[in-house]
């Protein structure tokens, strides 16, 4: 079987090489292939701003080399350290943040943008509050003499500035953070509504970057506010050279970035092929690292030790089976939990993650410091006997909704959503599979008419911090939003969540969070299937790749063995 795969890969790349005039994107430059790097990707949620990127969704690796943030995440730890941060302080009564500002940190100098300045206190406190949804920091609106042009331009003014933040609402920052403001040039004062021990942690986030106040000024001028998010300006190691739209994005090195010069020049982001596409052009050569490789196909890897290198790490993200509060049949705990024992989990790690992924036995991953993995074991193994023993004579009738959309934590969602039918068909329950859109599900959500019993979903994160994996996804807040499918509301999960937060010491927090999982393994809103290992494929010659839980790599430390 696995050399009839392998032929068929190498008849797939033969055809490919092929075809290669005919169905070619524009050909990248020699300067590329001579002095630089190509990375190749997906183009799944892809942003040039991950401010407006979906939440829960893999960002993109691009965002991470372009703009800067507050504060990085410290070796996949509770804490941060700062990075345009240049230090900070808490308050004794933990509602007040303190933030000093590194000086000389310059923003990108493009074609369509030349900074009079370096970055300062107004483009934090813009920036932040731009995702908690006040726009102190930028003027309204002018009107003039021409009514019905000056009507059609307000409406689009209103529209970009509306822009929603998903990451930052999902978490409901703005219930977190009540005031920024600026103390002098290189001060930021943040004032919190109540001790909240995760807040530093989203400011560490891929989607908290710092945007330049003046770029915003200058397009809200010519009411063209939208190019915020096309058009990207920020303070990383790179800046956007080129991008044609679903093929490449071309970075060059910032000649005047604060941190240390990367070593390579000039890097591709290669968008333009699906999974046996990326590892084809990676075994031509035609790109040098490869990320979200096809799980089926890594065994080609084992040949060519010298040639190709995997990276692979525990990633911060499940995907899971998620329950409807909504529907009657659903209600029932026994239900749900002889459900979760009719699956098995071990069959879907191996014919679906080909062993890149492991069961989850808790809902916050092993990477995280809260997983608790000392603790008691998980509640429900695979017990189809005593499932059929509970459901056989409910003659239970599901619908089960999947959206048909690679995601990091589910590669194969439709296969999945099989392999579950089948397991719960040995049991007695009949279950229909329905493909859905993702746009067709938020329109549902939206209004109140999503009729699913079953879902089968996931949630990734950009840090450790369990509360931006927790609350999203099963909080009373988010009920009936497309990060909470289970509608589910537990008061009492809620209070254990809030207590976590208002003490800094980890062991403590780690405590309330083992509680909060006890909740929810006991109630099961959510059936924990996989915890997904991040991982890619480089070229031997590559140096420097180190694969965070979050699935980013940073270019700046990457090197090529032979080249300058």
């Amino acid at each position: 079987m696995l050399r009839f795969r392998i032929c068929r890969f190498f008849l797939l790349l033969w055809l490919l090489s092929t075809t290669h005039t005919a169905f070619s994107a524009p050909k990248v430059p020699e300067i590329i292939t001579d002095n630089g790097l190509i990375y190749c990707t997906n183009a799944s949620g892809f942003s040039f701003n991950p401010q407006t990127a979906d939440a829960g969704t893999s960002m993109n690796v691009v965002t991470e080399q372009i703009y800067n943030k507050l504060f990085e995440p410290h070796n996949n730890s509770a804490k941060v350290e700062p990075s345009l941060a240049q230090s900070y302080s808490i308050s004794a009564d933990g509602k007040t943040i303190m933030i000093n500002l590194r000086r000389g940190v310059q923003f990108h100098h493009t074609a369509w943008f030349t900074p009079t300045r370096n970055l300062n206190a107004d483009d934090v406190v813009f920036s932040l509050n731009r995702v908690l949804g006040h726009n102190t920091s930028l003027p309204e609106f002018a009107a003039d003499s021409n009514e019905n042009v000056n009507r059609q331009y307000q409406i689009f003014h209103e529209l970009a500035k509306k822009a929603r933040f998903p990451y930052f609402e999902s978490v409901k920052l703005n219930q977190k953070i009540k005031q920024v403001e600026s103390i002098d040039p290189y001060t930021v004062k943040i004032e919190l509504f109540a001790p909240d021990a995760s807040v530093l942690s989203h400011l560490a986030s891929q989607y908290a970057v710092i945007l330049s106040q003046e770029y915003a000024l200058q397009l809200n001028a010519d009411d063209n506010l939208s190019q915020l998010d096309e058009l990207p300006v920020g303070t990383g190691a790179y800046q956007v050279k080129d991008y044609f739209r679903s093929q490449y994005i071309r970075l060059q090195r910032h000649s005047h970035y604060w941190g240390k010069k990367p070593s390579i020049p000039h890097i591709v982001i290669d968008l333009s092929t699906d999974k046996t596409g990326r590892l084809a052009k990676f075994f031509n050569n035609e790109c040098q690292i490869a990320s979200f490789p096809e799980p089926s196909q890594l065994g080609l890897l084992k040949n060519n030790g010298e040639r190709f290198q995997m990276t692979m790490m525990d990633g911060m993200n499940l995907s899971y089976l998620a329950f409807n509060f909504l529907r009657p049949a659903m209600q029932d705990k026994d239900t749900r939990h002889a459900i979760a024992q009719a699956i098995n989990r071990e069959r879907i790690i191996k014919h679906i993650y080909y062993d890149t992924a492991t069961i989850a036995n808790r809902i916050i991953p092993p990477v995280s410091w809260a997983s608790s993995n000392s603790r008691r074991g998980f509640l429900y193994q695979y017990n189809p006997q005593q499932a059929k023993s509970v459901l056989q004579d409910k003659n239970l009738k599901l619908e089960m909704w999947v959206v048909d959309q690679e995601q990091v934590y589910n590669p194969s969602p439709i296969k999945m959503a099989e392999m579950i039918k089948s397991d719960l068909e040995k049991v007695g329950v009949n279950v229909k599979v329905r493909s859905v859109s993702r746009n067709f599900l938020m329109r549902n959500l939206n209004n109140k008419t999503e009729d699913y019993d079953l879902i089968l979903s996931g949630w990734l994160t950009s840090h450790l911090d369990p509360d931006s994996f927790l609350r999203p996804i099963l909080s009373c807040n988010t009920v009936n939003e497309i990060t909470n499918l289970s509608n589910w509301c537990s008061p009492k999960f809620d209070s254990l969540l809030d207590f976590a937060l208002i003490h800094h010491n980890i062991d403590m927090r780690a405590s309330d969070y083992y509680s909060a999982q006890q909740e929810i393994l006991t109630e099961l809103p959510i059936f924990p299937i996989a915890n997904i290992k991040r991982l890619l494929i480089s070229n031997a010659q590559v140096r420097g790749i180190d694969v965070s839980p979050f699935g980013n790599i940073n270019f700046e430390k990457l090197s090529i063995r032979g080249k300058k």
